[in-house]
């Protein structure tokens, strides 16, 4: 992967969300966290995870998503892509590996590989994302991650 951090002029929109996407898919924290702008912002909206604000916070959370699924995979269903902001929709799939917040209960490792949809809706500033807000199909992620719950009915 690049190292988006060194090049001198700023990707596109439409560069930073194929390079963005890679990165995700790839694992790859530190190009992840390189192709952020000062102030970054991530937002998973799932109850659970609050927001985080700080570099530290931002890749902690990141780092925990690849921990809790080792074999997260991001298919892109849709990408829109404007002048400073791209809209990024996707099924997630992975196996759960680590205890997952779902609201007010939490999944645990054995349930089968989870599969479900989210969008992310990302603002840029000269090349770098400037936040990152995370929207999962809440009724999907509950009957894959909590399948005994009842949420599949």
């Amino acid at each position: 992967m690049t190292d988006t951090a060194t090049t001198s002029i700023p990707l596109t929109t439409a560069e930073l969300a194929t390079r963005y996407g890679a990165a995700w898919n790839d694992h790859d924290l530190d190009a992840i966290m390189a192709m952020h702008a000062e102030g970054m912002v991530f937002h998973l909206h799932v109850d659970g995870f609050s927001e985080a604000t700080t570099p530290e916070e931002v890749r902690a959370q990141f780092a925990y998503f690849f921990a809790a699924f080792p074999d997260l995979h991001f298919a892109t269903t849709r990408l829109t892509v404007r002048d400073d902001l791209f809209v990024h929709e996707f099924v997630i799939t992975g196996t759960l590996a680590e205890p997952f917040p779902v609201g007010a209960e939490v999944a645990h490792p054995g349930t089968p590989r989870a599969s479900f949809a989210g969008v992310d809706v990302i603002p840029c500033r000269d090349g770098k994302v400037v936040r990152k807000d995370t929207y999962l199909d809440g009724i999907a992620l509950r009957a894959a991650l909590l399948p005994d719950t009842g949420a599949a009915s």
